[in-house]
């Protein structure tokens, strides 16, 4: 039987994975209402200054698989809180720097530190908490993703305005201070810890060439520095690198470890939670702009109706995790990706006309459906596999949400683009019509739906019936 001291602790240890864990989301997003500002005060380009995001998003994608697996090999708490110093480190100095350069080497230095802490929160979490806590707990991690994610321009917006764009990432280092001290007073050491294994460098350097090839073929072609056919070859040579990367795992200890997609649980929650951030990112990437633009909204009234998702998520995702430990995930991942499609195809049909009640209630659902995937899924997928991996589980699952994360906006501007024959800057300077607009928007749902009902399928076929 648990004591109250075990259940403080273990609560302490899911409050400071909550916390790094917005900070880390949140830092994915939060820039990028800044960056006009640090452009005028850095004296650089739109175009060089979006390698501030671009580097980020970049350097966590390449590197979580690596962190995985070293945690398996050497202990989870010790990367854990490496992870956060240098996270907290990369912070000041983008606070201090003075030229577009310092602060791209900061972010990326500051990217590396997230992607340890991100890599490892889900295994740490699942290691703490018994089976029949897992998922709630899971829950309130899943609710500060989609938080992190989705306040991160209103959050920038508001310290850029109060003391400026270097507040963004000053407010890190007190925190992550804190989380550095508290990792080492309540986390233990995992069991995995000085296991006798190698680890596969030359299989981790493929990796990390082919992941960052993909993701900035994906996002220099989303941002409109690239062309398409100059994506494409980015994105082909990176499956190249890829191939290359399976020939050489074919030993002893690999860096990533194939066995684990033998679970149809393991394997089909990943790739549906890849799907799900598919849907998700197509519909938050434009919906600011459908708000402002067709809609004739304000900046406080857009931000005020994209604010009622993550407060959905906030408060139903640790009680679909809850719930998920008493009735098993299925019926509530099923159920969510075929919230979320409703959700979208309900998107599609707003016009510019459509009501504030009726928008909002539209961004409600999608915040149910959501909720109710997210935590479940997360829970089955973190369940499905052996303690001594859990480090790598991590990390893969959360490798795939940001594979959905990055895909889906490249999808949705692609789609936008071909749909409209509009370029991304020309919707961002407000140039496009709100009709030509609206027939862009209407093809993104609907294919962001299919992508919700696809997973849906996924779930109800691709699924042991045992499991």
């Amino acid at each position: 039987m648990e004591t109250e001291l075990a259940k403080g602790r273990r609560n302490l240890i899911l409050a400071n994975a909550c916390v790094i864990t917005f900070m880390a989301t949140l830092d994915g997003s939060v820039v990028n209402i800044a960056l006009p500002t640090i452009a005028h005060n850095l004296r650089v380009g739109i175009q060089a200054v979006q390698w501030v995001v671009t580097a980020y998003l970049l350097a966590i994608s390449s590197l979580l698989l690596v962190w995985g697996r070293l945690s398996d090999i050497h202990g989870r708490r010790r990367f854990f809180a490496a992870g956060l110093a240098v996270f907290t480190l990369g912070s000041l100095l983008c606070g201090l720097s003075n030229s577009i350069a310092a602060l791209v080497a900061s972010r990326v230095l500051q990217a590396v530190g997230a992607s340890m802490a991100m890599a490892l929160v889900q295994g740490i979490v699942t290691s703490a908490f018994p089976s029949a806590k897992r998922g709630k707990a899971l829950g309130f991690i899943g609710a500060v993703v989609s938080i992190g994610s989705l306040i991160g321009p209103s959050v920038g917006g508001l310290l850029v305005a109060a003391a400026g764009w270097r507040s963004i990432f000053f407010v890190n280092v007190p925190i992550g201070v804190l989380g550095v001290v508290l990792t080492f007073m309540v986390m233990p050491e995992s069991k995995a810890a000085g296991k006798k294994a190698s680890f596969d460098a030359p299989g981790a350097v493929l990796m990390i060439l082919a992941i960052a090839l993909f993701f900035s073929g994906l996002l220099a072609f989303q941002q409109g520095i690239l062309p398409l056919g100059a994506a494409a070859a980015a994105v082909i040579a990176a499956l190249a690198l890829f191939l290359a990367f399976l020939r050489v795992e074919r030993r002893v200890d690999p860096l990533v470890d194939g066995s684990l997609f033998k679970s149809r649980v393991f394997t089909i929650g990943v790739v549906t939670s890849a799907f799900s951030y598919v849907a998700m990112f197509s519909y938050t990437f434009f919906m600011p702009f459908y708000l402002q633009g067709p809609r004739g909204l304000s900046v406080l009234q857009a931000g005020a109706l994209m604010s009622i998702y993550p407060v959905v998520t906030a408060v139903l995702a640790p009680v679909a995790g809850a719930l998920s430990d008493r009735i098993t995930y299925r019926p509530l991942t099923v159920a969510g990706l075929f919230i979320n499609g409703v959700g979208l195809v309900l998107l599609a049909t707003l016009g510019g006309q459509a009501s504030l009640l009726a928008t909002g209630a539209v961004v409600f659902i999608l915040g149910v459906g959501g909720a109710s995937f997210q935590s479940p899924n997360n829970s089955s997928v973190m369940g499905s596999v052996p303690r001594d991996r859990l480090g790598i589980a991590g990390s893969i699952n959360s490798f795939f949400r940001n594979l959905g994360m990055v895909s889906g906006t490249t999808i949705a501007v692609s789609l936008f683009s071909f749909t409209t024959k509009a370029r991304i800057d020309q919707v961002a300077s407000g140039s496009v019509g709100s009709e030509l607009f609206l027939r862009g928007f209407r093809v993104v749902g609907l294919v962001a739906a299919g992508f919700a009902f696809g997973g849906m399928v996924l779930e109800l076929c691709g699924r042991s019936r045992r499991n």
